[in-house]
């Protein structure tokens, strides 16, 4: 009993410290769009030292379960791009090259399985937060899922992707549901805050 909830917790607290480092990373991102938005962003607090912390947590995730967290990691960055697939990055690749290559590299290092669980749940988390966020990314011009399929039709990817992701690892899946939830839910908190303060 006690190993099962010993290795749940760290799965958790794995996924927490991931999510947090790639909410940090996106931030230091898009800290001028956030600003211009008035959106509540980790750099107000952070400052230079944001991608710093994002670093430090995605190096305590991956020390306490790097398949996870490093598939996730890597399953985020594949979905970043989504939005950037023709531009050119420092190395020279596009988006959708840079994508596809991350996905290769995840395929190698963690397998099959594990990336596209990885994959499914970052896509599933994707689709949400553009429904929460349609009105702030229309009020700034920019164009999330939702705004080009619609908030019913993201929902039911979303549903399907979270299928999905059970589907493929019914064991790694309510651990690391957890943590997304965990973390997701105490940053929603503070952006409403933020807005008020």
């Amino acid at each position: 009993m006690w190993p099962a909830i010993f290795n749940f917790a760290c799965i958790v607290t794995a996924v927490a410290c991931c999510a947090f480092a790639i909410k940090l990373a996106d931030d230091y991102l898009d800290q001028e769009q956030d600003r211009l938005a008035g959106q509540a962003n980790w750099t107000d607090i952070l400052g230079i030292g944001t991608m710093f912390y994002a670093i430090f947590f995605i190096s305590i995730a991956a020390a306490i379960h790097p398949s996870v967290s490093l598939s996730l990691f890597f399953a985020s960055y594949i979905v970043g791009m989504f939005n950037d697939l023709h531009s050119r990055f420092p190395l020279g690749l596009t988006g959708w090259q840079e994508s596809l290559l991350t996905l290769l590299i995840s395929l190698v290092l963690f397998g099959w399985e594990i990336t596209f669980f990885s994959l499914s749940l970052v896509i599933a988390v994707q689709l949400i937060d553009d429904c929460i966020d349609i009105k702030i990314d229309l009020n700034s011009g920019r164009r999330n899922f939702a705004c080009r399929l619609g908030c019913m039709e993201c929902s039911l990817a979303a549903l399907l992707a979270l299928l999905f992701a059970w589907w493929l690892n019914e064991i790694l899946f309510f651990p690391v549901l957890t943590g997304i939830v965990f973390v997701y839910g105490g940053l929603l908190r503070w952006t409403a805050v933020k807005r008020y303060v």
